[in-house]
């Protein structure tokens, strides 16, 4: 071969190896960190984003989103976990901002916004008289009428009678109808109420003691409400503690639940001088729950420094600051976090930060503080917005810590 020939081949064998070489160096490709997918009809903000960033706070991407959008997060930067911040923007006059953040998510995760809100009731609708002798409340007792589905009432009522016109949706209905009798949590049932139906009961005849009953005597002040789902899933009001309100039986409430629903929801709230303890449950009903003492210091409140001592085992919390940008808007940003894990990652993108120029990170003051420890099914994971939840958690059982500060 020739000298020409060979430096030739030398050339292009050099501008090959430089071009594959220039080829690799920008053969970075940026990858989906996070998916958020947002159902047609799920009620969005005026404005609303969805962005990322990790633990030092720099933007990995941010993104607007509106009903029925699916939209990437996309970066070569992330790690194999991300902070993830919504930010909505109402409309109304006053309007507020939130950020609410989600340290330690996944990356690569898929969230998805449901619409969960109830459908417009449809179908007949009927209007029911009952009349409850031996029910006096106009001395401030009251009683639920609960079938499932969106009932109102106009009632009247003498001292030894209350006659309660109900309006209803779902002709024929299951009333549950539920009250207290010096303290006792009492019900009747009354099975295929139709349009135009009187239902006469009497109160101390007709409703009985329900059948699974505990007494919360708690320290402090006691609230609690319990739901049955039926097999529709159509939440059926079962009792509130709100009913002793004004009486000697609403510091420490006995409550209870019926049998026959598909599952439950219960909420269980304990006031004392130092905080709020909340006892949450779906799925199976327990009434063999503790209500626990809590102690809690807060070291310091700042967002970039924020430092407690919190005396119980927990899952996650969320802390929250805020203030006013003016005599009328209003701007919140909560962090929320697994246990161990400290305020990161917080930052306002660019393009949030141009349209919204009041929005100034050193202007934050604490507001709040609360901690979760779920004690069966679930994790801190799942409750993330938009979560998917992993395993078929047939009953949840959790308590919510709230300090006063």
């Amino acid at each position: 071969m020739n000298q020409f020939k060979t430096r030739s081949l030398l050339f292009v064998f050099s501008i090959a190896v430089l071009l594959f070489g220039c080829h690799k160096d920008n053969d970075t490709t940026s990858s989906a960190i996070l998916t958020l997918r947002v159902d047609a009809f799920y009620q969005v903000d005026a404005d609303n984003w969805i962005f990322a960033t990790n633990d030092a706070g720099e933007i990995l991407d941010a993104k607007p989103y509106t009903a029925g959008a699916t939209v990437e997060l996309v970066s070569d930067k992330a790690g194999d976990k991300i902070n993830v911040t919504f930010f909505n923007r109402k409309a109304l006059i006053g309007a507020s901002n939130s950020f609410v953040t989600y340290a330690d998510v996944l990356r690569g995760t898929t969230l998805h916004l449901e619409n969960t809100n109830a459908p417009a009731p449809t179908g007949q609708t009927g209007q029911a008289t009952f009349m409850i002798s031996n029910f006096d409340s106009s001395n401030g007792l009251a009683m639920e009428f609960s079938n499932g589905h969106s009932v109102s009432l106009n009632n009247s009522k003498s001292s030894s009678e209350t006659d309660v016109d109900v309006f209803f949706y779902g002709v024929p209905s299951d009333f549950t109808l539920t009250a207290y009798r010096d303290g006792v949590p009492m019900y009747n049932l009354v099975q295929g109420v139709k349009d135009g139906d009187v239902i006469k009961r009497d109160f101390d005849v007709d409703f009985l003691p329900f059948p699974h009953q505990r007494k919360l005597d708690f320290e402090g002040q006691t609230n609690a409400y319990l739901y049955g789902l039926d097999a529709k899933s159509n939440y059926v009001a079962v009792l509130g503690t709100s009913q002793l309100a004004g009486t000697p039986y609403e510091q420490q409430p006995v409550i209870g639940y019926l049998d026959g629903f598909a599952s439950y929801e219960m909420k269980i709230s304990n006031k004392k001088s130092n905080g709020t303890v909340v006892y949450q449950t779906s799925g199976e009903p327990d009434l063999s729950f503790a209500m626990p003492t809590f102690t809690f210091a807060l070291n310091s409140s700042g967002m970039r420094d924020l430092s407690f001592t919190f005396s119980e085992d927990y899952t996650g919390y969320f802390s929250t600051w805020s203030y006013y940008t003016d005599e009328m808007d209003y701007v919140s940003w909560t962090f929320n976090a697994p246990a161990g894990t400290l305020v990161k990652g917080l930052a306002v993108p660019d393009e949030i930060a141009a349209k919204y120029p009041e929005i100034d990170l050193s202007k934050f003051e604490h507001t709040g503080i609360s901690f979760t420890k779920i004690t069966e099914g679930g994790s801190y994971l799942e409750s993330v917005l938009g979560a998917t939840v992993v395993g078929d958690h047939k009953t949840v059982k959790k308590y919510t810590y709230t300090p006063d500060l």
